[in-house]
């Protein structure tokens, strides 16, 4: 991934950090302060809490709701951070099953597998892409007392039906880790339209201070804290946040015109979506095995791909074997996650790519692609 800064934007920001560098303030100030206004203003949310990381936005958005007991529904196409964040607030993992063709959460198997101690249902904007069923994910969450949390690591500026991501649920978490698409190398921010659980959420990221620098603690809390160094990156990169989206789409249009008629499916925009496109993801043809398809294209191109989304669902995880006490229903196979993840690989789509360089890679791989369906000319 190519974080977009150009010599124009270095120039500018080496300045900034001089002044924070000067000023004092390097964690906790006023960029921090200023880069959770304008985020907020940016989706739309009347709150918006800056945290150190993504994986931990969403912990404290766990945290905050006190899910310690509760069992949490997760897709199994995701990080094990989507996991992992409610586990250390105390709950434990119902992993649901995802739709092949989309990596997406599957609404039937999410109803099926919805406990009364359900209290909330991760809804992961996986590479980008918003759930073509978000909405009766959502209701099946609330029609069981279950909360909506939206991991939005991937879906800076993603949009259905007119509303963005972030503002689907009850409280989202976004990442700006050094790949995600509005990237500061680390940080991540939770936002929400309760205005209580935004209370506690400041809070808990300042070791339970409700004023920060009080030394008064008036309950329990940790080390969210993120920082005016990446803070400042992300007033700048939110600032071309709509040039940079605009960008993504239209790498991602481009692809949609070379794989048109060839061997390859991606992933399909859903009607009236606008993805942000973290990731482009293309499914491989039926009898070709993505790792043998890498290396050959690498071999063959020089081209190499980015890491997938996921290589390997949240259930063929070894972590579950040896820790079966954090699964509030017994490990099973999820055939149509396990068939999503075993197939599909991911092509750059970062801002600034060449089109002639996506057309070489497309060329590249529909010859590899075709070699490699005559099995005998490949050797597993």
């Amino acid at each position: 991934m190519k974080i977009p800064f150009g010599d124009e934007d270095i120039e500018r920001l080496a300045l900034k950090f001089k002044e924070v560098l000067r000023s004092g303030y390097i964690a906790m100030g006023p960029n921090c302060a200023a880069f959770e206004t304008e985020f907020a203003a940016w989706l739309g949310v009347p709150h918006a809490v800056g945290t150190g990381s993504g994986t931990q936005a969403l912990e404290l958005v766990c945290r905050a709701l006190d899910l310690s007991g509760a069992s949490v529904a997760v897709p199994a196409c995701t990080f094990m951070a989507t996991a992992f964040a409610p586990l250390a607030a105390g709950a434990r993992i119902i992993l649901v099953d995802c739709d092949p063709l989309t990596l997406q959460m599957d609404p039937e198997d999410l109803e099926r597998k919805l406990r009364p101690d359900t209290r909330a249902v991760i809804l992961v904007h996986l590479g980008g892409f918003i759930a073509e069923g978000w909405e009766r994910i959502r209701d099946a969450a609330r029609a069981s007392g279950a909360i909506l949390i939206e991991d939005a690591a991937h879906a800076h500026g993603s949009e259905a039906g007119g509303q963005l991501a972030g503002t689907l649920g009850d409280a989202a978490a976004f990442s700006f880790f050094a790949t995600k698409v509005l990237p500061t190398g680390e940080g991540g921010m939770a936002v929400t339209a309760d205005g209580e659980l935004a209370e506690r959420m400041l809070s808990l990221r300042q070791h339970g201070q409700r004023r920060p620098g009080s030394n008064v603690h008036e309950g329990f809390g940790l080390n969210f804290r993120p920082s005016e160094i990446h803070a400042l990156l992300g007033l700048d990169v939110l600032a071309r946040a709509e040039a940079i989206l605009e960008a993504r789409r239209s790498v991602a249009r481009e692809y949609d015109r070379l794989l048109s008629g060839g061997p390859f499916s991606a992933v399909p925009c859903p009607p009236g979506q606008r993805p942000s496109y973290y990731k482009y993801i293309v499914f491989l043809p039926p009898g070709v095995p993505r790792g043998p398809f890498k290396e050959r294209l690498a071999e063959k191109s020089g081209f190499g791909l980015a890491g997938e989304v996921y290589a390997l669902p949240l259930s063929g995880q070894p972590f579950w074997r040896g820790n079966p006490e954090y699964l509030a229903r017994p490990l099973e196979t999820l055939p149509g996650a396990e068939e999503g993840c075993s197939r599909h690989v991911c092509l750059p789509v970062w801002p600034g790519i060449d089109p002639k360089d996506q057309a070489l890679l497309v060329e590249a791989m529909t010859d590899v692609a075709r070699e490699m369906s005559d099995r005998s000319s490949w050797r597993p």
